[in-house]
Formats: C-alpha cells, structure tokens, sequence
C-alpha cells in the first residue's frame, strides 16, 4: 500500500455560556485504501462534568434539534454521516485532500458556532 497524505485533526468548541464543548475528530491515516475517505467523530461534553452530553430532549432540546439535522447538513461535503445517541460519525469521500478536509472542518466548527455561540445560559436540562 502507498503512502499517502494524512490528516488527524483534534479540535475543541467551547460555549461557556451554553455549557458545551464540541469535539471534533477528522483522521484521515497515510496508510489506506485508494477508497477510503476520512472518519469524522463529534461529540458534545457537558463543560461542568466532562461527560458526553446525549442528543435527546431529556438533556438538552437545542443540542437534540441540532444534532438531529446536522448529519442532512454534513451531506452536502460529501460527509456521509449517523447520529447515535451522543456522537456523529461520518466518512468523507475518499478523494477528499487534505486540504479539502481542512476546509470543511471550518465550515462544520462554523455551523457549530452559529447554533451556540449566543447562548448566554446552559442548554443543559
């Protein structure tokens, strides 16, 4: 197997005032098939705790309205994405560049940020 660009993209989107942290991985390995394309993972933390934040009404109606159209969204870049219950997972195509790939994390991280950075109070129930 050739060698081949790589990404691992970490990044962490804070909302003090919503009481979230985002986390977004998007790993695309040097060592892959000619089809594969890059995993994406995103998860919301609850910023008191730490732990995952699941996306239901029960613990957060924004978060869960959200998350329930996002992975629509995310097919637009070519992300082929599932909703569990408190992460998003996807695989972008595999003749996504890197450079592809860096773009499109800025344009998810802003449609994050365009949902949560207004919130002057907690989303959390």
């Amino acid at each position: 197997m050739a060698k081949k660009h790589s990404l691992h993209l970490e990044s962490g989107l804070r909302y003090d005032g919503a009481g979230l942290l985002f986390k977004m991985i998007i790993d695309l390995p040097e060592d892959r098939a000619d089809d594969q394309g890059a995993s994406l993972s995103i998860i919301a933390e609850n910023l008191s705790s730490g732990a995952k934040v699941p996306f239901n009404n029960a613990a957060s109606p924004p978060l869960a309205d959200f998350m329930a159209s996002y992975p629509r969204w995310m097919a637009r870049f070519g992300i082929r994405a599932t909703k569990g219950d408190d992460e998003i997972t996807g695989t972008a195509r595999a003749s996504d560049s890197v450079e592809d790939l860096l773009k499109v994390s800025g344009l998810l991280g802003d449609m994050i940020d365009q949902k949560f950075s207004l919130h002057a109070e907690s989303v959390l129930v």
